[in-house]
């Protein structure tokens, strides 16, 4: 679907641009570039690397979620963890590696408590943004040990 929009995007681009005879990109650094048609050979768009929908211990069937949107979070591999190991939601912007500055911050929990595996439905969180499922080995001063980052959008 990204890489659709792009091409469509860059289409309507070279269609104006055949039409006053003159490109103008615009970067999100404000950066403008102009050409004219007889400067151009050819146009290429790469794609950015995706986030991944699967991490060491935690899977997604998708990445971007609307908000209060049902989210099912298949997690594996952690049959060794203690029974309070838990995944939590927390907003992508903080920091990474502490479980109790995840707690602080979790917006929805559950323990994995010594299963191998399984699943966990969370909800959507209400406001846009980008947020990780947080995979935290203790409920008491342990350490987060996987994330996995989705996006809600309206």
């Amino acid at each position: 679907m990204k890489k659709t929009l792009a091409f469509l995007i860059i289409a309507a681009l070279c269609v104006t641009a055949l039409a006053n005879g003159l490109l103008v990109v615009t970067l999100k650094d404000g950066s403008v570039y102009e050409f004219y048609l007889d400067e151009i050979e050819s146009l290429v768009y790469v794609a950015e690397d995706e986030l991944p929908l699967e991490s060491k211990y935690m899977s997604l069937e998708k990445l971007v979620f609307v908000p209060g949107e049902e989210i099912n979070l298949y997690f594996f591999g952690t049959s060794g963890l203690g029974s309070y190991a838990w995944i939590g939601i927390v907003p992508s912007d903080i920091i990474h590696g502490s479980e109790s500055e995840n707690d602080l911050h979790d917006i929805q929990y559950a323990y994995v408590g010594g299963m191998a595996d399984g699943l966990i439905v969370f909800t959507a969180p209400w406001d846009a943004g980008f947020y990780d499922f947080r995979l935290n080995d203790s409920e008491s001063g342990g350490i987060e040990i996987d994330f996995l980052t989705f996006e809600v959008r309206e």
